[in-house]
C-alpha cells in the first residue's frame, strides 16, 4: 500500500509542475518568442504596422482570415502608460489588447454599424501602479507585465477595402503619452 500512496503523491506533484508549466509558464514564452521575432523583422515598437494581406503563402504560424486586414503595434510600457487611438471602419472591426501571457485583456468595437461604437475608440494602457492622468472619453486598460501587444482586425474581403483598411493606420495612434 505504501509503494503505491508513493506513486500516487509522485504523480499529483508532477501533474501539478506539468500545469503549472503550461498554464503558467508556456504563454509567456510563447508570447515572449514571437514578440522577439517580430523585433528581428524590424517591427516597430510604438508604431501600427499592417500585416500583408493574407495568402496561402503568407501564412506562417497562425492561419489568419484571408477576409481580415491585421494591423499590429507592439507596447512596451517600461517609461509609462501608452495611448491607441483607432479610427471605426464601416464593417465588422475590432481593437483587441493581449498581455505578454497572451491573455486577451481588452476586446474593444471598431464597426461604425455598432450602437455605442466611438467615431475614434482611444485606450490608454499602463501597468498596475503606473500614474494615470483622466484623458476624457479614453478608456483604461491595466496590465501586469510592461511587455503587450495590441491588434486591430478589419473586415477587407478585397483588395480595395484591403487598401481603405491600410489607409485608416496614419490616422492611428500608439504611442507613449
Amino acid at each position: 500500500m505504501r509503494a503505491f500512496l508513493t506513486g500516487l503523491a509522485a504523480f499529483a506533484i508532477t501533474f501539478l509542475i506539468a500545469h503549472f508549466v503550461v498554464l503558467s509558464a508556456l504563454p509567456g514564452k510563447i508570447m515572449s518568442t514571437v514578440r522577439g521575432q517580430m523585433v528581428e523583422r524590424g517591427m516597430p515598437v510604438h508604431a501600427w504596422a499592417m500585416s500583408p494581406r493574407v495568402t496561402p503563402e503568407s501564412q506562417p504560424v497562425v492561419r489568419p482570415s484571408p477576409d481580415l486586414a491585421y494591423a499590429i503595434c507592439l507596447i512596451d510600457l517600461s517609461n509609462g502608460p501608452v495611448e491607441l487611438s483607432v479610427p471605426a471602419w464601416p464593417e465588422y472591426g475590432s481593437l483587441s489588447i493581449f498581455e505578454a501571457d497572451t491573455d486577451n485583456v481588452y476586446a474593444g468595437s471598431l464597426d461604425a454599424r455598432a450602437q455605442g461604437t466611438p467615431g475614434i475608440r482611444r485606450v490608454i494602457v499602463a501597468l498596475e501602479g503606473q500614474d494615470l492622468y483622466q484623458y476624457g472619453e479614453a478608456e483604461q486598460v491595466i496590465v501586469s507585465k510592461p511587455e503587450a501587444l495590441a491588434l486591430i482586425r478589419r473586415l477587407a474581403p478585397s483588395q480595395a477595402a484591403y487598401e481603405a483598411a491600410a489607409a485608416l493606420i496614419p490616422a492611428s495612434r500608439c504611442a507613449p503619452l
